[in-house]
């Protein structure tokens, strides 16, 4: 099974990770993991102002910022079976969208877990997430 895995660099990403390696035998062992960064997307008044490839750099370099510790994090515990997508938009649906397009059969986020109060206040990617994908997602907060 592949398991789309969002990473965004925070410490509930580092959570969700050590849960995979915690649950290792279940999670990760003989499963294909697809780590997934989506940066923010610039809007369109900012991006129209710059250039195609410095649009893309700066996505690149906002990818390589969290993806590098995660890829290191991986090959550090001996988990060599993943690949690695680098999106931009908005992360709820480009976290659904790749979950599809990579066939997954599992997605894991981590929760900053602001609470009901806090996601009627602020929204909530994982809120999003859970509400419109189609397959299971496993919240690690």
């Amino acid at each position: 099974m592949k398991i789309l895995v969002a990473v965004d660099g925070s410490t509930y990403t580092r959570k969700a990770l050590d849960y995979l390696i915690a649950n290792r035998g279940m999670l990760v062992d003989g499963h294909e993991l697809v780590m997934l960064h989506v940066a923010t997307g610039l809007p369109p008044h900012i991006s129209s102002h710059i250039g195609k490839q410095m649009l893309e750099e700066h996505y690149a370099d906002e990818a390589a910022k969290v993806l590098g510790p995660v890829e290191a994090w991986l090959q550090e515990h001996g988990l060599r079976d993943f690949v690695i997508d680098r999106r931009h938009g908005h992360a709820a649906e480009e976290i659904v969208k790749a979950a599809g397009e990579h066939g997954a059969g599992l997605i894991v986020v981590g929760s900053h877990g602001h609470g009901l109060f806090g996601r009627a206040l602020m929204g909530s990617v994982t809120a999003k997430v859970i509400s419109e994908a189609k397959l299971p997602v496993l919240l690690v907060q």
